[in-house]
């Protein structure tokens, strides 16, 4: 009797000693993070050293913090949504939008707020962009450093196309209202905007691209009035297979032309930058930069400006630039020429989605 009580007993105590064995902090672990999103936040600091009438800002800022949310909201669609805070303290949704991955046809289908698809550099944001500010026929022609952004609809799909060319089409459809750029009145003051992007490997080390893009809304002149705005940009990049850790090159040009009504006539005003960047080592890249725009409002007047260009990354997660710029502003009275030392200082915490290519 006492060696089946024995036999008895063990079974009935192995899920309590088991139960002991297991570490505590595997006990206590939390059920998991699957329905949180992403979350990341980055911080761009900004010093000035130089004096400049023209674009006088302070000599140290935090430019732009900016929060990621990201994640998949089921089989059928993802949302990201970015929330940035200015160097004032002001707060905005930079971009918060559902992607719906599944559209018949082959499309991608994004609605809410969206930066819009002009060009290379419109559609990036503060901290992806290979300087530390943003060239003269941005400022000048799209209303500034965040250039063209609203709420709105884009539709995207890719054309198939022969001899390894991949062609992107883009449609979007805004409700109007851009800062320092457009402004809508009514709900029939719609912006369409449009991009057309074709891409080619030239070979296993390098690629070439190739965009147009047109928009037009109304303008800050009052109802009636409307600016339209097309946009040519073309990439090209080296990167090779073995050195690609240490060596690569791009170079990139865009223009774009501005037709503002006004009520003495339509103002013709047209800018362009031409980027090159080299990479020096593993964490070292060079570039320069050369800028010319016309105002959008008087295209007599026309700013030139070029920069050099170091950057130096410690890790994936920060990046430390130095940038010398020398403007000639152009004005009624007399030219302004401002040289300045732009130092800027990038970092990401927590899971931040890689950004288009």
């Amino acid at each position: 009797m006492r060696i089946w009580n024995s036999a008895w007993k063990g079974p009935l105590f192995l899920p309590f000693v088991l139960l002991a064995a297991v570490p505590a902090s595997a006990q206590n672990a939390p059920a998991g993070n699957v329905f949180n999103p992403n979350i990341s936040v980055i911080g761009n600091v900004l010093g000035i050293v130089g004096h400049n009438p023209v674009d006088n800002q302070p000599s140290l800022q935090l430019r732009e913090s900016e929060i990621g949310l990201q994640a998949v909201v089921d089989p059928y669609a993802r949302a990201d949504f970015f929330v940035s805070f200015g160097s004032e303290g002001d707060v905005g949704i930079e971009e918060g939008y559902i992607t719906f991955l599944t559209v018949p046809g082959d499309f991608l289908l994004k609605v809410g707020r969206l930066k819009g698809a002009f060009g290379k550099l419109n559609p990036e944001h503060l901290h992806v962009r290979a300087f530390a500010d943003v060239p003269l026929s941005m400022t000048n022609l799209l209303g500034g450093d965040e250039g063209i952004g609203d709420a709105g609809i884009s539709l995207s799909r890719l054309v198939p196309m022969p001899s390894e060319i991949f062609l992107e089409a883009t449609a979007q459809l805004f409700r109007g209202t851009s800062e320092n750029l457009f402004e809508a009145h009514t709900r029939n003051d719609v912006q369409p905007l449009f991009h057309l992007k074709a891409y080619r490997d030239l070979s296993e080390a390098a690629n070439f691209e190739l965009g147009g893009s047109w928009t037009r809304a109304n303008n800050l002149e009052g109802p009636g009035f409307r600016t339209s705005l097309t946009g040519i940009d073309a990439t090209f990049r080296w990167k090779p297979l073995r050195r690609g850790l240490y060596r690569s090159a791009l170079v990139r040009t865009e223009w774009t032309l501005s037709e503002r009504e006004t009520p003495g006539g339509t103002v013709r005003a047209d800018g362009y930058y031409v980027w090159g960047q080299y990479q020096l080592g593993r964490r070292w890249y060079a570039g320069f930069r050369h800028d010319e725009s016309d105002h959008a409002d008087d295209a007599t007047l026309r700013d030139r400006g070029n920069s050099l260009v170091l950057t130096f990354w410690p890790s994936e997660f920060s990046q430390v630039r130095a940038q010398v710029r020398r403007n000639r502003y152009a004005r009624p009275e007399v030219p302004v020429t401002a040289t300045e030392l732009l130092l800027q200082l990038q970092f990401v915490i927590g899971a931040h989605g890689a950004h288009p290519f």
